[in-house]
């Protein structure tokens, strides 16, 4: 049998260079696949309403507030209607924006709305589940917030407050201390947040115990009670009347509120001024003068049988017109003349009478200086003594004549 050795040897030379170039190709490192890298991010684009609970326990007879975020991405300005179903029959709620209920909300591009779902079961709700839809219709379009709430027994957790006085009273002047025990139900300790809500113009501020440092909250352990002082200052005008304040705590998913009030009762104050509102005149030794003062009431009740008096100089005499005011009202005024007789051996200079109005409650001082100016009959009279004096020397001159 003939072989031909040549052809054979270039076919076994052949395979060999096939074989090299896969075996370097299975070496050489080949470049990932496309689908194998990391895709660039891409930037949201949308509309969202989402809570950060949406499956949450609610105790019967107590209000929960749940917070509701309205986030916009990328999109124009949106207005979003607010949609509420599911709410079983007897449940209070409402959803409020800035302590006021609201239906619809604006969101900005690229920015985020807080609203918040307040949810308050009847005394005495049963039921394990309750599922409640939360829905913000913008444009043509909805954004669906389904939540769970269940109602948890009430005899659990929670916090609860007990004011030792619940309603107080005094003046606008006081300052009204409410001792409030505040306990904490739970299983856990928790931080407890103190806020007050009180008319305008009145400032609030808590205390621990019987302490003096101010604080806006306090950690309970769980089954404790700690001793609050709310205290309460009136605004300084606030008419006479009843103000509501309201205090609540919020810790560890729980809150609690309590309703006090205090009554202001009017406090009369009365204030003194002098002629074209000055304290000061001038009058004539042995002269009376007559100076209109003003008796003003700057408080919130009248004031009663307010009586004028004064401490003069020795020799002096004040009197007034009239010596009594028998009633003055808030923001009313009362002219009264105050007549005034330096003694008549005054010399002249300035002098300080004080003059008080007082009656019941009120008390008032004001410091009145007069300056006095001799008479001019008395100037007249002290030339003529001069006169005489130099005339007798004169006389006694001539007769005697110089020794």
């Amino acid at each position: 049998m003939f072989i031909d050795w040549e052809k054979e040897m270039k076919k076994s030379v052949r395979w060999i260079i096939a074989a090299g170039a896969a075996i370097a190709a299975a070496l050489i490192p080949v470049p990932a696949l496309a689908q194998d890298q990391p895709a660039n991010p891409q930037e949201l684009t949308g509309f969202w309403l989402t809570t950060p609970h949406p499956d949450l326990a609610i105790r019967p007879g107590e209000t929960e507030s749940i917070p509701l975020t309205l986030r916009n991405h990328n999109l124009p300005p949106q207005r979003a209607s607010l949609e509420v179903s599911g709410i079983p029959d007897g449940w209070k709620w409402s959803i409020k924006g800035g302590n006021r209920e609201v239906g619809a909300v604006i969101v900005s591009p690229n920015a985020t709305e807080e609203v918040k779902l307040e949810l308050t079961p009847p005394e005495g709700a049963t039921g394990t589940s309750v599922p409640i839809d939360v829905k913000a219709r913008y444009g043509n379009q909805t954004a669906d917030l389904p939540i769970t709430v269940k109602l948890s027994d009430a005899s659990e957790g929670g916090l609860e407050l007990k004011p030792e006085l619940p309603a107080l009273r005094g003046t606008a002047r006081s300052t009204f201390s409410f001792k409030v025990e505040v306990t904490n139900n739970g299983a856990e300790e928790s931080l407890v947040n103190l806020a007050a809500t009180a008319p305008e113009g009145f400032q609030t501020r808590f205390k621990r115990g019987y302490g003096s440092e101010e604080i806006t909250g306090l950690p309970i352990e769980a089954g404790a009670t700690q001793n609050i002082t709310l205290e309460v200052t009136p605004a300084r005008a606030a008419p006479a009347g009843s103000y509501p304040i309201a205090m609540e705590v919020a810790g560890g998913g729980a809150s609690a509120a309590t309703e006090l009030s205090i009554e202001v009762t009017g406090q009369p104050e009365v204030a003194l001024s002098g002629p074209q509102e000055r304290l000061s005149g001038q009058a004539v030794a042995g002269k009376e003068t007559t100076f209109p003062f003003t008796l003003a009431n700057t408080g919130t009740a009248p004031a009663t049988d307010v009586e004028l008096s004064a401490s003069p100089p020795t020799g002096w005499k004040v009197e007034f017109e009239p010596k009594t005011v028998g009633t003055l009202a808030p923001n009313a005024t009362s002219e009264v003349n105050v007549k005034i007789t330096p003694s008549e051996r005054a010399i002249a200079g300035d002098y300080m009478i004080n003059v008080r109005a007082s009656g019941g409650s009120v008390s008032e001082s004001a410091q009145f200086r007069v300056t006095v100016n001799t008479s001019t009959m008395w100037g007249v009279a002290g030339l003529g003594v001069i006169a005489a004096a130099a005339l007798v020397l004169g006389m006694a001159v001539m007769r005697y004549g110089r020794r």
